[in-house]
């Protein structure tokens, strides 16, 4: 295709952290046609660190260099790329930056936005749910993470009002060895239960403190690794102390290794209260472990109770405990589940056919808009 027929397509990220969202968009960015799709990566600052990765998979990297997300001269940047751009497709993922760009596309002639939806609606805060809703028609499609979010949401809505499409993210395997147990001073022959996510009341990484505690108090002590940063980093903190649990829970911080922290697990935990797709238990998944999550939406997908995983009430640490101390005493029935769980990636969430239905969207959506 020649150069200047290229679909272009811009992505708008916060910030290019090595988190979910934006890793799904680089796994989309990696498995497109250059030929036929020019592919730029906007992001309002601060962590760069998939920066390099995005370069590498063939997109232009813009950063708006914001000093909040509502700074004026950010979004007059952003303004002034899209006027002279000739962006046929705007994909965006997080409702904070993707109403004001639907705003924003009634000024661009020829724009259409594709909006990922990561999280259920009712999740966002009024003041963000209520902007959202309202602007869906001026999306062009509504990509949602997983099959169980799309049935809940026009079950729940019955119409929103864009194009509901089910593109479910795909897994890539995350690499590495099992040398991080003696590096943070674990014995071999101690159990260690880990989860990897950011640190914010929707993860649910109190419920996993507290579960360790309740787990202790049955004289079942674990280790627990938490991977990830976020704003209740000082919270979870006073937490562990207040329960006693402050030696047996480790805070690693971001991350760009978790294949070694799966390694160095028998046990992946995740006590998310809401997802859509969550796609670190589905790394997990892959690499093998056993896992125990909630019973929510965001996991129904993936997590099949007794099948690939135990599936664990929300909101209770009493029922993850007991589902972390049946997977760690009942190891042959636990390395079932791992392995199931990993056919169940291997064959329904590649990050290629996730790609694959990407590209189709955007074909179409920009044949729409012609």
């Amino acid at each position: 295709m020649n150069q200047n027929k290229r679909i272009r397509v811009l992505y708008l990220l916060q910030d290019l952290s090595p988190f979910g969202a934006q890793r799904i968009a680089l796994y989309t960015v990696r498995s497109l046609r250059k030929d036929v799709f020019s592919v730029t990566v906007c992001h309002f600052g601060g962590d760069d660190t998939l920066a390099p990765d995005f370069a590498a998979a063939g997109a232009e990297i813009v950063p708006l260099r914001a000093r909040f997300l509502a700074d004026a001269a950010a979004w007059y940047r952003l303004a002034s790329l899209l006027f002279s751009g000739k962006y046929a497709i705007a994909h965006t993922c997080q409702p904070r930056l993707s109403v004001p760009l639907r705003l924003l596309s009634l000024l661009v002639p020829g724009l259409r936005i594709v909006h990922a939806v990561n999280n259920p609606f009712s999740s966002e805060p009024w003041y963000v749910r209520w902007p959202d809703l309202f602007t869906l028609p001026l999306c062009s499609a509504l990509a949602f993470s997983s099959n169980a979010l799309m049935s809940r949401e026009l079950r729940e809505r019955g119409q929103l009002y864009a194009r509901p499409v089910a593109i479910p993210d795909g897994v890539e395997p995350a690499a590495g060895d099992g040398g991080l147990r003696a590096e943070l001073g674990i014995a071999p022959e101690e159990k260690v239960v880990c989860c990897a996510a950011q640190l914010t009341r929707q993860k649910g990484q109190d419920i996993l403190i507290r579960a360790a505690a309740d787990l202790k108090k049955r004289g079942r002590d674990v280790r627990l690794l938490l991977a990830g940063d976020g704003r209740d980093m000082g919270r979870l903190k006073y937490l562990s102390v207040s329960l006693d649990v402050a030696d047996r829970v480790l805070f690693l911080g971001t991350r760009t290794d978790v294949g070694r922290v799966l390694a160095a697990s028998d046990v992946y935990a995740s006590g998310s209260r809401w997802e859509s797709f969550d796609l670190a238990l589905g790394e997990a998944m892959l690499a093998g472990l056993p896992c125990a999550a909630t019973e929510i939406y965001g996991h129904e997908d993936l997590l099949r109770d007794g099948e690939t995983g135990i599936a664990v009430p929300p909101w209770s640490p009493g029922a993850m405990a007991s589902a972390i101390e049946w997977l760690l005493s009942r190891p042959e029935e636990a390395a079932r589940l791992g392995a199931a769980a990993r056919a169940l990636i291997r064959r329904e969430y590649c990050t290629a056919a996730m790609a694959e239905k990407y590209r189709k969207l955007y074909m179409e959506t920009a044949v729409a808009g012609l």
